[in-house]
C-alpha cells in the first residue's frame, strides 16, 4: 500500500502542472474585417498563346475576404510549435491554384495536386526557401515543407499567369475572414500583441492588442 501511494502522489502532482505549451489563462479575440474597394483589375502580360480567363492573376476578386490573412505577433508567442501532421493542399485546378491564398504555420508540408488533364509545375524563386517541384500530369502531385517565416510566392512554369501566395508564420494563431469579414482567434494566451491584417495585394495593417485572460476582446481592422 506504502508503495502504491509512493507512485500515486507524485503521479497527481506531475497531472496537476499544466505543458509548458499550454497557458494558465487564455482568451479570445473576435473582429470584423473591412475591405475598401477593389482597384481596376490589371491584365497579366501573355507570355503564352492561350485563352485569358479574367478570373486568374491579379483579378478583381483578389479583394475578397478569403485571401486575407489575420495573424498575432508578440514575444511571448515565440516557441516551438508542431506543425500539422498532414499535409495540406494547394490544388492546381481550371489553371489556378486553389487556394490563392493559404496561410500555414512554419514546418507544415503543402501538397500539390494537379486536378487539370495537362501538365503544371509548381516553383517559387521569391521568399523563403527557393525550389522547383519540377512538371508533373493529372492525379499528380508534389509536396514542399515550409520551414522559414515569410511570404512565398507560388508560380507555374508552364503556365505564366498561375499565381498564389503560401504565407509561412511562426506561431498557430492566424486565421482567414468569413464572407462577411468576422473573424476570430481563440486560446490565445492573455497579454499585449500585435494584431495584423494581410493581403498579397491591398497590404498590410496592423493594430496593438490586449487579449484577457478570460471572455473575448473586440478589435476592428480595415485594409
Amino acid at each position: 500500500m506504502c508503495a502504491t501511494w509512493r507512485w500515486w502522489v507524485p503521479a497527481l502532482a506531475l497531472a496537476l502542472v499544466p505543458l509548458a505549451w499550454e497557458p494558465a489563462a487564455a482568451g479570445a479575440l473576435a473582429g470584423t474585417l473591412t475591405l475598401k474597394p477593389a482597384a481596376k483589375p490589371k491584365v497579366p502580360p501573355r507570355y503564352y498563346l492561350g485563352p485569358y480567363r479574367s478570373a486568374r492573376g491579379e483579378s478583381a476578386d483578389a479583394a475578397a475576404f478569403g485571401e486575407v490573412v489575420i495573424y498575432l505577433q508578440g514575444e511571448t508567442l515565440n516557441r516551438k510549435y508542431p506543425p500539422p501532421a498532414q499535409p495540406l493542399k494547394m490544388i492546381q485546378q481550371g489553371q489556378q491554384f486553389v487556394p490563392r491564398v493559404l496561410p500555414v504555420l512554419a514546418g507544415t508540408t503543402v501538397e500539390f495536386p494537379n486536378q487539370d488533364n495537362f501538365y503544371h509545375n509548381v516553383f517559387s524563386v521569391a521568399g523563403g526557401e527557393r525550389f522547383d517541384l519540377g512538371r508533373f500530369g493529372q492525379g499528380e502531385s508534389a509536396v514542399q515543407t515550409f520551414t522559414k517565416p515569410a511570404v512565398v510566392v507560388i508560380h507555374c512554369e508552364i503556365h505564366a499567369d498561375m499565381k498564389a501566395y503560401i504565407l509561412v508564420l511562426d506561431n498557430p494563431f492566424f486565421t482567414q475572414p468569413d464572407a462577411g469579414g468576422r473573424f476570430q482567434l481563440a486560446g490565445v494566451p492573455a497579454g499585449a500583441y500585435t494584431l495584423r491584417a494581410w493581403h498579397p495585394t491591398q497590404g498590410e495593417q496592423s493594430v496593438p492588442v490586449v487579449v484577457p485572460e478570460t471572455g473575448t476582446a473586440e478589435v476592428g481592422l480595415s485594409l
